[in-house]
């Protein structure tokens, strides 16, 4: 049966805080900190770490910090893989090595090869949501003996020695898998198979992202495809109302052509075709999830009218939005 380390009572002590940190990823005891920490309560919120399988843990918080604290352990040999969904979080102190920093929204990696000393100083007041997966080396060797994927071989670069850790391109696969953890509403064994489910997800989308980006480093060139992962997001974040593809690539400083080849290669799609795709993409999210009605979904991403926005989802998806699940019209 996977060992858990939970809690999702409303306010936690420095002790409850430091006995979730050291379980999944820093396998530290916590007797230390104890006798220098008084129990007093220094987190709101839920934060949970569960052993889904033999050397995968599954990580979760969504906290606000009601003091400063301060956490300083050994760090086994591990991969941690993790999105900051909102808010903040404290950067990764490594001895030896360059602290490893988060972005709100970008999933990231932390690799190390070794056991090392590491410490994190989160500050009162400060909000953080966000999930991801801890995995030891036994689990990356078994799990990589079983699935043919090009992504878990770039996994194991890792853990070879050192520090490693990469910034990966925003994920709305990702982002809606860290969401789901956050708030599912199992309980008992079906809880306990929905987190391993969503776990084993997570490895394989982070998998996916870094197969990618290996071709396309090689294809267009770390520079150059930075500068398309920009632009990708600019659009994402602009999808109502999207700006031009000349001020595209003067913001992100390559010419237009260049931008426009290069986004063609990445990502199959030109600049306008991508735009529609992720407003059609979030519209359906907008009505399957939201109970939004058609029309004002539409309306949302960016459609005049129901029949245009009609017409542009059929050829998407194969089927009008009436057709989902609980779609109205209004």
């Amino acid at each position: 049966m996977p060992s858990s380390a939970s809690s999702t009572a409303a306010a936690l002590s420095v002790a409850d805080v430091l006995k979730q940190a050291a379980q999944p990823v820093l396998n530290a005891s916590t007797h230390e900190q104890e006798e220098a920490w008084p129990e007093r309560t220094i987190i709101s919120g839920q934060l949970l770490s569960r052993e889904v399988q033999a050397g995968l843990y599954v990580n979760m918080h969504d906290v606000l910090y009601l003091g400063d604290c301060a956490f300083d352990a050994r760090k086994e040999r591990s991969l941690s893989c993790g999105l900051l969904l909102a808010g903040e979080v404290a950067p990764i102190g490594i001895r030896g090595y360059d602290p490893v920093i988060q972005t709100r929204g970008r999933p990231f990696l932390f690799g190390l090869g070794q056991a090392t000393q590491c410490d994190r100083l989160w500050r009162a007041g400060t909000r953080s949501r966000g999930a991801g997966v801890t995995l030891n080396p036994d689990f990356l060797e078994r799990f990589g003996a079983d699935v043919a994927e090009d992504g878990l071989a770039l996994l194991h670069q890792y853990l070879q020695p050192g520090s490693r850790s990469t910034v990966l391109p925003s994920s709305r696969a990702l982002t809606q898998i860290a969401a789901r953890l956050l708030d599912h509403p199992y309980r008992g064994p079906l809880a306990s198979l929905f987190l391993e489910s969503s776990a084993l997800q997570f490895v394989l989308e982070i998998a996916f992202l870094l197969r990618d980006e290996d071709r396309l480093v090689r294809q267009l060139g770390r520079w150059h495809l930075g500068r398309v992962t920009e632009a990708r997001e600019m659009l994402d974040a602009r999808l109502a109302d999207p700006p031009s593809s000349l001020e595209l690539a003067r913001q992100v400083g390559v010419n237009l052509t260049t931008l426009q080849e290069n986004f063609k290669t990445a990502y199959g799609l030109t600049l306008f075709a991508y735009v529609r795709v992720e407003r059609l993409k979030l519209a359906r999210e907008l009505i399957l999830d939201q109970g939004l009605g058609i029309a004002e979904a539409g309306y949302r991403v960016g459609f005049g009218s129901p029949a245009a926005f009609t017409a542009a989802y059929r050829r998407q998806f194969g089927h009008p939005p009436s057709a989902e699940r609980g779609a109205t019209l209004n």
